[in-house]
C-alpha cells in the first residue's frame, strides 16, 4: 500500500477537485477537493483529481515547447515513481526535439533539421509481465497530455487569447493510464505494460511519431497499442477507433459489449486516426483507441475539470482493463491485419467553417458534434446534431470527404451545403473563412 499513500501525497499537493453526483448517478469532477481515499480500483475520485492537477491554470494549458509541458512531465514523471513503474534507462522523462515551425505550420516537418527546434518529452514507465514465457512481449497504453496553451493555432476560439487547460483533451486520457497503472499493479498480468503519455500531440503525433522510431520496448515484441484521447465525457455511446487492426478484436469487442454496465460501443475499423494510435498502426501494431467523443468545448478555453465525468471514465476504464487482460493473457499474441480504410488521409486546406465532425459517426454523411459560435456554419444555420451531405456540390460520405470537399473551397467565396436536421434535408448557403 506504502505506493498508493505516496500517490495520495502527489494528487493532495497538485489540488484535487470534488466529486459532485448528478440527478443521473453518474460522477461529475467538481472545483473544490474532497478527501479521497487512495485505491488500487478505477475510482472516479482519484480520475478527477489527475484532471484537476494536468487542467489547472498554473499548467497554462501545457502546450507542446514550454515549460508548461515541462512541469506536466515532470508531474507525471513522479506519479509513474510514486506507482512503482520502472523506469526505462534509468528516466521517466524521454526527452525529444522538434521543429519550432510546426508550432505555426501544420504542415511543417517536425523532425526537420531546422536550426530553431523546440524539447518536448514522453513520460514512460513499464510494468513487467508475470510469466516469463511472454513477459518480453508488451502492450503500449497511452495518452498525450500536451494541449493548446493559450490558444492560437489549432483553437476553435482562435480570437480569444484564454488559457486552453484540456481537461477532456487530454488529461483525461492521462487520468485513464495512471488509473490503469494503479489496477494493474495489484495483479500483474502475463504481458508487460509500457504506460506513454506523449508529448506534442497537437502539433502532429510528434511524441508518438518519436516513440515508435525509438521505442522504450522493441516494437517486434509490443503486442497491441491502446490510446486513450478524449474519454471524460461519455454519453450514450464509447467510440472505439482501430478495429480492423486485428482479426482477435470482433469477438474481443463482442465480450466487452455484453460487460454489465457497458455503453453502447461505436466501432471504426480504420487504424488510422487523428491521434496517436495511428503512429503504431503505420508500423504495423494492432491499436484499439477509446474516444467519448466531440463537444462544444473541444479545443476551447471552456475544457475545463468540472465538466468531467469520471464516474462515466471509470466505465470505460473498467472495459479498457477487460480488453488488456484478454490481451495480455492470451496464450497467443493477437495479429496484426490491414484495416478497411474507412478514413482517408485529410487534404490540406485553407478555409475552415467552424465544426467539429463527430468522428464516431458511422452512417452516411458527416454529423456535426460542436458548431463554434460566431463562425461560418452557424452564421449560415447549420446546427449542431445536423447530418452534412453535401458541399460545394460534392457528395459528403463521411469525415474525410468533407475535408476534400473543404480543400476545393476558397474564403469569402459563398458555397451550398445540404444537411439533414431530424431526416430533413435543408440547403444552406455557407461562406468559408480562411485559416
Amino acid at each position: 500500500m506504502r505506493r498508493f499513500v505516496l500517490l495520495f501525497a502527489v494528487l493532495i499537493a497538485f489540488a484535487a477537485p470534488a466529486l459532485a453526483q448528478n440527478g443521473g448517478g453518474t460522477s461529475i469532477c467538481g472545483p473544490t477537493p474532497p478527501a479521497v481515499e487512495p485505491t488500487p480500483a478505477i475510482a472516479p475520485a482519484e480520475i478527477c483529481a489527475t484532471v484537476a492537477a494536468l487542467a489547472a491554470d498554473s499548467l497554462e494549458g501545457r502546450r507542446a515547447g514550454t515549460v508548461h509541458e515541462e512541469r506536466a512531465a515532470a508531474y507525471l514523471a513522479s506519479r509513474f515513481q510514486a506507482l512503482g513503474l520502472e523506469a526505462p534507462g534509468g528516466s521517466y522523462i524521454q526527452p525529444f526535439r522538434f521543429s519550432a515551425a510546426a508550432m505555426h505550420d501544420p504542415h511543417a516537418d517536425p523532425h526537420s533539421a531546422a536550426d530553431s527546434t523546440l524539447a518536448s518529452a514522453n513520460v514512460v514507465g513499464i510494468l513487467r509481465g508475470s510469466d516469463p514465457a511472454v513477459a518480453d512481449q508488451a502492450i503500449v497504453l497511452g495518452a498525450h497530455y500536451d494541449h493548446l496553451g493559450w490558444g492560437g493555432p489549432g483553437s476553435l476560439s482562435p480570437d480569444e487569447r484564454a488559457i486552453h487547460n484540456g481537461a477532456d483533451d487530454n488529461a483525461s486520457g492521462v487520468a485513464g493510464v495512471l488509473e490503469l497503472a494503479g489496477h494493474f499493479l495489484e495483479s500483474r498480468p502475463r504481458r508487460s505494460l509500457v504506460f506513454v503519455a506523449f508529448g506534442a500531440e497537437e502539433l502532429g503525433t510528434i511524441g508518438s511519431q518519436r516513440y515508435v522510431r525509438e521505442p522504450a520496448w522493441p516494437l517486434e515484441r509490443t503486442v497491441a497499442m491502446l490510446n486513450f484521447d478524449m474519454i471524460g465525457r461519455l454519453r450514450e455511446r464509447l467510440v472505439v477507433q482501430g478495429t480492423g487492426s486485428s482479426p482477435a478484436w470482433p469477438a474481443l469487442l463482442d465480450s466487452l459489449a455484453a460487460l454489465p454496465g457497458a455503453p453502447e460501443i461505436a466501432r471504426v475499423p480504420d487504424g488510422v486516426g487523428p491521434s496517436d494510435h495511428a503512429s503504431f498502426y503505420v508500423s504495423r501494431v494492432p491499436v484499439l483507441a477509446f474516444f467519448t467523443g466531440a463537444h462544444d468545448d473541444y479545443h476551447r478555453p471552456g475544457d475545463d475539470v468540472e465538466r468531467i465525468d469520471g464516474g462515466g471514465e471509470a466505465r470505460v476504464l473498467e472495459i479498457a482493463a477487460a480488453a488488456i487482460r484478454s490481451i495480455a493473457d492470451r496464450d497467443e499474441r493477437v495479429a496484426y491485419s490491414e484495416a478497411p480504410v474507412t478514413q482517408r488521409q485529410a487534404a490540406a486546406f485553407k478555409v475552415a467553417l467552424g465544426i467539429v465532425p463527430d468522428y464516431g459517426w458511422g452512417e452516411p454523411g458527416m454529423r456535426i458534434a460542436s458548431v463554434r459560435p460566431g463562425g461560418p456554419a452557424e452564421l449560415a444555420g447549420i446546427m449542431t446534431d445536423d447530418v452534412l451531405v453535401e458541399l460545394g456540390g460534392m457528395p459528403i460520405a463521411d469525415v474525410y470527404a468533407y475535408t476534400a470537399a473543404l480543400a476545393a473551397l476558397e474564403a469569402d467565396v459563398p458555397v451550398q451545403a445540404v444537411v439533414t436536421r431530424a431526416g430533413t434535408p435543408v440547403e444552406l448557403t455557407v461562406v468559408p473563412e480562411a485559416r
